[in-house]
């Protein structure tokens, strides 16, 4: 069943400069699967209708990770984590979301502080969850200088290949859109740093999410 909360983005415009650690080389690599405890909410044929509702419209996210901030500078531990959703960098993204096509070119023009500034974006979690949970994350895109226009983009990731790094995300912090393609450029380097990594992202906040909380709790995936 979906559930939905919505939270008004919070830009982050901090620098940071020590070295990026996400699960090792390879930052798309799922982390091993553990057992979930099956809760379907529909019968069987009812529940695959309600998950092609769910999905009706969205972006089919190319992964997700988190890049935490290791390192050798003094305050890193005090840093919040990065967490991460990448989408593709073709039609399976900018057909359903062209508002990415424009912000991703925001990005490489402008750098990820001063992008971060210009978007007004809040994020909203909703969760289906049945045999196969997924965690779909809409941003909705205001632009209030030109004119009263909006318009939302949902990213869908599948939750059980993510089950080890949701807990990083349920309580808030800092949000990083970003491509498969941009990422992996910045993590493969021999010197890669946390900062590389938020400069490859579209940068958002996010508060505390409720639906985390209940599929992290129903599906016992790890709180940290």
């Amino acid at each position: 069943m979906e559930r939905e909360e919505r939270q008004r983005a919070q830009h982050t415009g901090h620098e940071v400069r020590p070295s990026a650690a996400a699960g090792g080389h390879g930052a798309y690599a799922p982390p091993p699967r553990r057992r979930a405890i099956r809760t379907p909410t529909f019968a069987p044929h009812d529940e695959e209708r309600q998950r092609q509702e769910f999905l009706t419209g969205t972006v089919p996210a190319a992964g997700a990770c988190v890049i935490l901030p290791v390192g050798v500078a003094p305050d890193a531990d005090t840093l919040p984590s990065l967490f991460v959703i990448t989408v593709h960098e073709d039609e399976r993204t900018y057909g359903p979301a062209p508002e990415l096509r424009e912000a991703f070119a925001l990005l490489d023009a402008r750098g990820a502080v001063e992008t971060s500034r210009g978007l007004d974006v809040g994020c909203a979690w909703s969760g289906f969850g049945g045999v196969r949970p997924v965690v779909k994350l809409r941003l909705d895109f205001r632009v209030p200088r030109t004119a009263p226009t909006r318009s939302s983009v949902s990213i869908v990731v599948p939750a059980d290949p993510y089950a080890e790094v949701w807990h990083h995300v349920l309580d808030g912090g800092l949000l990083g859109i970003s491509t498969k393609a941009r990422l992996d450029r910045v993590t493969s380097l021999p010197r890669s740093s946390f900062a590389a990594g938020l400069e490859a992202c579209l940068l958002l906040g996010t508060g505390p999410s409720p639906v985390l909380e209940r599929l992290i709790t129903t599906y016992e995936w790890p709180r940290g």
